[in-house]
């Protein structure tokens, strides 16, 4: 599934942490969002390595889930390389 994970760190050190693991993760599509493909567990991953660099009173991260419509619908313009559909899954 896609994530469109959005940041806001208050620190310039725990930011740069922050901004090595989610690029570890995905694509940096603006300063503090990036566009992930994760499964379930990489998710619970990338949450647990985020809840370690973040302090709860002054940082914050949101993952939202996007489904394969939300991708094929979006557009943009300016520097990037844009979303990529996510490919369709059969379950048998």
């Amino acid at each position: 599934m896609h994530y469109l994970v959005i940041t806001d760190i208050a620190d310039p050190r725990r930011l740069r942490r922050a901004a090595k693991v989610c690029e570890r993760w995905g694509e940096r599509v603006q300063k503090s969002v990036y566009l992930m493909e994760l499964d379930a567990e990489n998710l619970l991953r990338l949450q647990s390595a985020m809840i370690k660099i973040m302090h709860g009173s002054e940082d914050s991260a949101r993952y939202y889930a996007l489904c394969g419509l939300d991708i094929g619908r979006s557009s943009g313009e300016g520097l990037g390389r844009g979303l990529k559909p996510m490919a369709d899954h059969w379950i048998v």
